[in-house]
């Protein structure tokens, strides 16, 4: 499965990518949302994980109503460390799949990362991109 992670903490990059190699999964990682917008549709990944606040121009919540707005239905879960009342329905309405508070949960990563490789394996292959 492609995993594509919008993070700018290293902490966190290296632990995603720890917990995705665990099932052979690639990440595919960027750390601002103009990289995202940019190389999404050459990248194709199966899964995105992003975070709230990036640096730049543009938030994680931007980036995610841009690919909503232009029709991919890839799943993507919001990454935040503002866990506050009312953060997970903004990022719900934003077009997100669901929503990770920060302290990465590594078990509810293990899980959503097995959720979703067995789905991208149950689902048809698409002609060529």
């Amino acid at each position: 499965m492609r995993i594509m992670y919008v993070e700018d903490n290293e902490i966190n990059l290296f632990l995603v990518q720890r917990i995705a190699s665990m099932g052979g999964h690639e990440v595919i990682h960027y750390n601002n949302g103009w990289g995202v917008l940019e190389h999404f549709e050459r990248d194709r990944p199966d899964l995105l994980l992003i975070d709230v606040q990036l640096v730049g121009t543009l938030d994680g919540l931007d980036v995610v109503r841009t690919l909503r707005a232009a029709g991919h239905q890839t799943p993507i879960f919001a990454i935040t460390a503002y866990a506050m009342l009312g953060d997970r329905e903004r990022c719900l309405e934003a077009g997100c799949t669901g929503y990770i508070a920060k302290p990465l949960p590594v078990a509810d990563l293990v899980e959503l990362f097995k959720q979703y490789a067995e789905m991208t394996r149950q689902r048809p292959e698409v002609g060529p991109a």
